[in-house]
């Protein structure tokens, strides 16, 4: 999918993290100090941040989202669309749109949906509610995206409970004079690389997902558990990313020595420092801030742009989200009329 959409403006962004971390060399106990070490080197993780109990994306979501509300002075009644981007809702069903809605007190007539949508889930939010402005459907559209993914996490399974973090966040696109340049891929030959298995409908939950399976590499885990395939993932990251963002910028007809800020997926240090090095740009111009957050899914992009721009005049940014799927998408846009507040802990 290949797409330029006119009229549109990223008002504002917002995110929220827990403020409580998850030191990782506190773990040396449990899997080892050498494992922790190499693992912390590896990844450039020191540290992620933990949800408490009862605390969902949905609460980190709304925080960023009544933050904006406030900053921006935008009323309830000012907003006609909210979409919830998440692979980890509050329930099964209802859609969590629908709550925060309420939650939120906008009007009844907004139009609420969910997208379960991981790694790319801010790219894909970006698109709906560009296309909902566009059509004329909406004026003002909540774009809230986030994951706790240590909630999914077998504690026993090190390569991910070293590696994912919490977080939420919230985008205000509105009716603008701006462009946005979107292409956005899918291999779902390949969805079984990141997945959990057990609990929707192809494999209800049992009893029996609960038993413990430990993988040759010592990381264990169950079927109602987190997976992924490591190695898969970064051989289609390191394989699709520099492809796709050559594509987009002779799509947006933007040459790569004029972007501003390239805000790609923060999955680890290691992935992102040999992306940089094969699309061949400087550090300054594609940071890292995966270490003090961990992986938080679809918030990683938000997250960065609240930690590192930081109200600079960002006029070309180019955005990337790669992932769970398997999905991969960019996005083209201008940030220099953007409201960025700097990233809250709860």
């Amino acid at each position: 999918m290949k797409v330029k959409i006119n009229g549109i403006k990223i008002s504002a962004i917002s995110s929220c993290v827990p403020k409580a971390k998850l030191d990782l060399t506190s773990l040396s106990n449990q899997f080892g100090e050498k494992e922790v070490r190499k693992i912390i080197k590896t990844t450039g993780i020191k540290s992620v941040r933990v949800s408490e109990n009862g605390v969902t994306t949905s609460d980190l979501c709304f925080i960023s989202t009544k933050k904006i509300m406030l900053d921006c002075n935008i009323k309830p009644d000012d907003i006609d669309g909210l979409i919830f981007v998440s692979q980890t809702a509050d329930y099964k069903m209802p859609q969590t749109s629908h709550i925060l809605q309420n939650r939120l007190g906008l009007k009844k007539e907004t139009i609420c949906f969910d997208l379960p949508v991981g790694c790319n889930g801010y790219i894909y939010g970006l698109f709906q509610a560009s296309l909902l402005i566009q059509s004329g459907s909406c004026n003002n559209v909540f774009v809230l995206c986030g994951d706790t993914t240590t909630k999914i996490i077998n504690d026993q399974d090190r390569s991910l409970k070293m590696v994912f973090g919490d977080g939420g966040s919230s985008t205000l696109i509105e009716k603008g004079s701006q462009d946005i340049s979107f292409i956005i891929y899918s291999d779902g030959a390949k969805f079984k690389d990141l997945i959990i298995k057990s609990g929707g409908s192809r494999f209800p939950y049992s009893i029996s997902d609960n038993e413990i399976i430990t993988d040759e590499d010592g990381n264990s885990r169950s079927n109602s558990d987190l997976y992924m395939n490591g190695m898969a993932i970064f051989n289609f990251a390191i394989t699709c990313v520099p492809k796709l963002i050559d594509e987009i910028l002779e799509y947006s007809e933007w040459k790569k020595e004029n972007i501003d800020l390239f805000a790609l997926h923060q999955a680890n240090k290691f992935m992102i420092d040999y992306l940089r090095k094969k699309i061949k740009v400087n550090l300054n111009k594609m940071p890292v801030v995966v270490d003090g957050f961990g992986n938080t899914g679809p918030a990683t992009i938000p997250i960065l742009l609240t930690e590192k721009i930081k109200n600079k005049n960002k006029t070309k940014v180019l955005l990337c989200g790669f992932g769970v799927g398997l999905s991969w998408g960019g996005a083209t846009c201008n940030l220099s009329k953007t409201k960025i507040i700097k990233t809250l802990e709860v």
